[in-house]
């Protein structure tokens, strides 16, 4: 087992890397800072699965922004194209888990 607290890490940290455990090809905590993003991209390789825990932001996927807000999921497919950006004026973080097809 492997416990942690997500707040002392800073604004990204690697939790599991690729080959640590079956299936789960990463798991990663990201944080931003007012107004920050993420550029739309897409994967082929894997499936991602989000889970906000702090804040609130918008993702926008396929070139449609929806809110996302602590306490929600995101799955996302292999090549469906996403990004986040974080609220003008809240920090936002999510758990992001990457998933071997």
């Amino acid at each position: 087992m492997r416990k942690l607290k997500y707040k002392d890490i800073g604004l990204f940290k690697q939790i599991v890397g690729k080959g640590e455990y079956k299936g789960i090809l990463f798991i990663n905590v990201h944080y931003y800072r007012s107004g920050e993003f993420h550029e739309v991209h897409q994967h082929t390789d894997r499936e991602e699965i989000f889970i906000c825990f702090k804040g609130k932001g918008k993702i926008i996927c396929n070139s449609v922004e929806e809110d996302f807000h602590e306490g929600e999921i995101a799955i996302f497919k292999p090549t469906e194209k996403h990004g986040f950006k974080a609220d003008s004026e809240n920090p936002f973080a999510y758990i992001c888990i990457g998933v071997k097809i």
